[in-house]
């Protein structure tokens, strides 16, 4: 009986461990709009506008910025852009999993900029 009880305190414990962990999820991030977004060229409202982005599409998110704007990849060849210059970005109002975004990674600006000058734009 002695041994029975060991292995509920063992199992408890264990439980108790998950719950009390920040458990984020791993693999990629996906995004999918609370509304139809505009989705732009650049992180910034000012930039040429790419398209739209309805509720029904999900996105995998591939780059954020810390002023809230998620880059995707559009799934359309875009002949000679390289890096971020290949993302379009949205300003953040969809749904993603619990801290999903924490694993994107965080650019700026400048980095998008960097990425569009290598790409000839």
């Amino acid at each position: 009986m002695k041994k029975r009880g060991n292995v509920v305190i063992v199992l408890l414990f264990c439980v108790l461990s998950i719950l009390l962990t920040d458990c984020t999820p791993s693999g990629p991030c996906y995004i999918t709009p609370n509304t139809p977004l505009t989705a732009y060229r650049l992180p910034d409202a000012t930039s040429d506008v790419f398209g739209s982005f309805p509720p029904t599409d999900t996105y995998r998110a591939l780059a954020r910025t810390a002023d809230g704007w998620v880059g995707f990849d559009p799934g359309i060849a875009q002949a000679g852009n390289i890096g971020l210059a290949h993302h379009r970005w949205v300003q953040f109002n969809a749904f993603v999993s619990t801290s999903c975004l924490d694993s994107v990674d965080l650019v700026t600006l400048e980095d998008v900029m960097v990425d569009m000058a290598a790409s000839g734009h």
